[in-house]
């Protein structure tokens, strides 16, 4: 799935999608935006890092439309909501030369949107919990990420690995494709 960068290891567990639209501020509140996509649907989005706070801020003084790396993070209610974790910018003018940060990269011309989810999966009917393990940082443990997909998962099985291609329809992912990458994982 072009852009997203391929996994930096084989059994790599991560939740990365490319979403392009804009960010609306919510009043009185502090790194908290709406994130608009291009069709119009909205979701709740909060920068990654704390790195990324003046692009982010940039990004909703703005008003303009860019591309998104972003990591889904259910809602409560059923709502997706989006870590946004990178931001790809379109004009060169934009780019602020003093800023800290890594600059604004241009946005790929053949950019697609799309989710690449790879961790344990747990099939139901009609959809598929999926445990996505998140890095320590320092001493604190995070426990799993799960996301719910929708679709089905021929021959999977309760706690094999799989690598998932997944789209956003409104706030719900839907499976696309997806491949074994391990029978089991403890």
């Amino acid at each position: 799935m072009n852009p997203i960068p391929p996994p930096a290891h084989p059994y790599q567990f991560r939740a990365l999608g490319l979403i392009k639209g804009s960010l609306k501020p919510i009043p009185k509140t502090y790194a908290q935006a709406t994130l608009v996509a291009s069709d119009g649907v909205e979701y709740p989005a909060t920068p990654g890092r704390a790195g990324l706070l003046r692009p982010f801020t940039h990004c909703i003084e703005s008003g303009r439309t860019y591309w998104y790396y972003v990591q889904p993070q259910p809602r409560s209610g059923g709502t997706l909501g989006l870590g946004v974790i990178r931001i790809l910018a379109l004009p060169e003018e934009e780019q602020d030369p003093a800023a800290e940060d890594e600059p604004f990269l241009p946005a790929p011309e053949d950019a697609e949107e799309g989710f690449n989810i790879r961790g344990v999966v747990e099939p139901h009917e009609g959809y598929i919990w999926v445990a996505v393990r998140r890095k320590p940082q320092g001493s604190k443990q995070f426990p799993p990420l799960r996301l719910r997909l929708e679709g089905f998962l021929p021959g999977a099985t309760a706690g094999e690995f799989w690598d998932l291609l997944a789209e956003r329809e409104g706030h719900k992912l839907l499976l696309v494709d997806g491949s074994r990458l391990l029978t089991a994982v403890a």
